[in-house]
């Protein structure tokens, strides 16, 4: 019979009615039309399987009542060298909400396959997971909206299976088509990768990590106080308040929308100094693109002065920068004249040389960055080492390499010199595989040439199915290990599509603490923070669109500056000295003398011992709080908003709304100040800034009535 008399005839079985009725209760979805047929059997007599040992079975105990056992008996060349894989009868229009269906286990240990919906001419896909089949049943619901019209057997949706022997068993492979009926963010998304290695509240890694974290990150800080005939004083108040990490906590951003650039943005700005309301904000950051070669000399976002204004702006906040990136060896990635003539290596060197010269002696640019990714990606993209090959200077022309990190360091001996590439972290590589392998065959090429390799940048761009939290750390112990290089984090983040924002937050506290335990690395930044300016990531970020805070904004926060910050009260003990165990980083340090609040700033980065001499240190808290104390109100309000300050003096106020826009910006210098905002209606953010304090809290501005 044709196709469509089989879906007429066919009546729907059983695991089709119940697992309609289970999305119904579940996730209250419609009923919707079924993407391939309404009956097991029949979806399993239109399917095709090659490279394996397929046997159709009556299943027992579960929800459908057929599984299909693929036996491969040995790993492919490729992934896909073995799999199974069935077309779609009906024509699928674009746009279309597609629910995909399938339980899966594996026989006898840990099975992989990758799922996928895609295009059998282009192999372009609608759905891509690659992911580890444990030996029970688990359930999968895998949405996708069709991004294009397709007609009959227009997409095949499968598994490839050959990535090394195994047993795999599928049952309940089936998909519902919902139309148009239905937003996209209606479909439920189930792919169990909540379950990574190591997510256990009683992880093994756990207790090791916490153990690392004390001795790695954090100091002895001892503060004796005396007076000026060399007593000591009791009971003495000081108040010791962190500022900074030592570690690098940072983000990508962009150069134009901070100081006053082309496309400046207020909150972007003031996020970046602070992130939680409390002036507490990154300590580095990356440029995404802007000092890209081609980026630099095409000036896509901000011309060179305003990329100074940027470089100039961040370190005024003492904010340190890595430069991204010096060359990125593969053609899509250079500019275009040395793209196009890739293969005459005389050109190609001499392009090289005059980039570094440039960028590297700049003024405003150079001495100002702490380090460079020299070196971008080189395992994949060998367009230059495969041209240089074939000179006579070279033999595997990757000896161009070295001679750019040797410029490099001529040129400014003093930064950081670094690699940067994916193929660890990013893709979930070990040893043994040849991407790995070959990023420590080059990194070894370079470390025995003595050009001044600095540190391994691991990017991060975590999958679907997060990186085992062990592997992660075995990654980092393998080039330790090897090198003897520090190591950063230099890209973080996580797709949007199916993984939740639950599992995001709470995946970022686990690698984060992996990271920050392990004694190569020193740093960890992500590829963006915010949902206006992401490059793929959006949902998965610190902040929304509106600026709202995320859940993983909540548990970056909680984790940088609550659980791994120090911010506490010492009190003198007779001998007049207070001890403390404080996190390494630059602190400021408080007392009263004499009435007057005495800040100092102190770097604690080893065991430290500081000495307040005074002969009439306060011994009364609320003398430091009331000192540092702005209040606003009525808030929420609708016509005017009162200011109190703890003291007077010239100080900077700006009303923001949520677009970043300043809409109202003033010098201020008494102690009380009235505002009139009856002109303004919504949320808005209030910010007051003088040399040394630094206050940002929202405002609601109601209508008047």
């Amino acid at each position: 019979l044709p196709i469509f008399a089989t879906i007429v005839l066919t009546a729907q079985d059983a695991y089709h009615t119940e697992l309609q009725n289970i999305l119904q209760t579940e996730y209250s979805l419609p009923v919707g039309d079924w993407f391939f047929y309404n009956n097991e059997n029949t979806i399993y007599d239109n399917a095709t399987g090659y490279g394996t040992s397929a046997n159709l079975q009556d299943a027992t105990n579960q929800i459908f009542s057929k599984k299909i056992t693929h036996t491969i008996n040995q790993t492919g060349g490729n992934s896909w060298d073995a799999g199974w894989n069935i077309g779609n009868p009906n024509t699928i229009q674009q746009g279309d909400k597609i629910l995909m269906v399938f339980y899966i286990r594996s026989v006898g240990g840990t099975g992989k396959v990758s799922f996928f919906v895609e295009n059998p001419t282009t192999y372009e896909k609608e759905a891509f997971l690659t992911f580890p089949v444990t030996e029970n049943w688990k359930r999968y619901l895998v949405p996708f909206e069709s991004s294009d019209n397709f007609n009959a057997n227009g997409l095949r949706s499968g598994f490839h299976l050959a990535f090394q022997s195994q047993t795999i068993e599928i049952g309940g492979f089936t998909a519902l088509n919902y139309g148009n009926n239905i937003a996209f963010s209606d479909l439920p998304v189930e792919v169990n990768n909540q379950f990574y290695d190591g997510w256990e509240a009683d992880a093994a890694w756990r207790t090791d990590a916490e153990t690392r974290i004390d001795q790695l990150r954090k100091t002895d800080l001892s503060i004796e106080v005396q007076n000026t005939n060399g007593d000591p004083v009791e009971n003495a108040i000081v108040e010791v308040k962190m500022l900074q990490h030592d570690f690098a906590f940072g983000t990508a951003i962009t150069a134009n929308r901070i100081a006053g650039n082309n496309a400046y943005n207020a909150i972007y700005e003031n996020k970046i100094i602070n992130l939680d309301g409390q002036g507490h904000g990154f300590n580095w950051v990356v440029f995404e693109n802007d000092l890209k070669w081609d980026g630099w000399e095409e000036e896509w976002q901000v011309n060179k002065t305003e990329l100074v204004n940027a470089v100039q702006w961040l370190r005024n906040q003492n904010i340190k920068i890595r430069g991204h990136n010096l060359v990125w060896p593969g053609t899509p990635y250079l500019p275009n004249d040395v793209a196009n003539n890739i293969n005459d290596v005389p050109f190609v060197r001499n392009r090289i040389n005059e980039h570094l010269e440039e960028i590297l002696t700049y003024s405003g640019i150079a001495g100002e960055l702490e380090e460079w990714d020299v070196l971008n990606e080189i395992t994949a993209n060998q367009d230059i080492e495969n041209s240089f090959i074939n000179h006579p200077d070279y033999t595997t022309g990757r000896e161009i390499y070295t001679e750019i990190f040797q410029k490099a360091k001529d040129l400014d001996p003093n930064i950081g010199l670094w690699l940067n590439d994916y193929v660890t972290l990013s893709l979930k590589n070990q040893s043994g595989n040849q991407n790995y392998d070959r990023l420590k065959e080059f990194t070894q090429e370079i470390l025995d040439a003595d050009v001044g390799l600095t540190g391994i940048g691991f990017q991060g761009h975590i999958g679907v199915f997060p990186n085992g939290i062990p592997s992660v750390l075995e990654t980092y112990d393998d080039f330790y290990n090897s090198f003897g290089l520090k190591g950063k984090v230099t890209e973080f983040d996580l797709p949007t599509e199916l993984v939740s924002e639950e599992l995001a937050a709470k995946y970022l506290v686990d690698f984060m603490t992996a990271t920050f335990s392990h004694e190569s690395m020193d740093g960890f930044l992500f590829w963006s923070f915010w949902d206006g300016a992401t490059y793929m990531n959006e949902g998965s970020n610190l902040f929304n669109q509106d600026w709202s805070q995320t859940m993983v904004g909540d548990a970056y926060i909680d984790l940088v500056f609550d659980k791994w910050w120090t911010d506490e009260t010492m009190i003198t003990a007779a001998d007049g000295v207070g001890t403390s165990r404080v996190f390494k980083g630059l602190y400021e340090i408080s007392h009263t003398c004499n009435g007057n609040v005495i800040t100092e700033v102190l770097q604690v980065s080893q065991p430290t011992d500081f000495l307040i001499t005074c002969d009439n240190i306060s011994t009364d808290i609320d003398d430091l709080k009331q000192k540092n104390a702005i209040q606003i109100f009525p808030n929420p309000t609708q016509n005017i908003l009162n200011i109190k300050r703890s003291s007077s003096g010239m100080a900077q106020l700006r009303l923001i709304d949520l677009m970043g826009n300043i809409v109202l910006e003033k010098p201020i210098d008494s102690r009380s100040v009235t505002l009139q905002v009856e002109a303004f209606q919504g949320v808005y953010f209030l910010e007051i800034k003088t040399e040394k304090d630094y206050f940002f809290d929202k405002v609601m501005i109601r209508p008047v009535k």
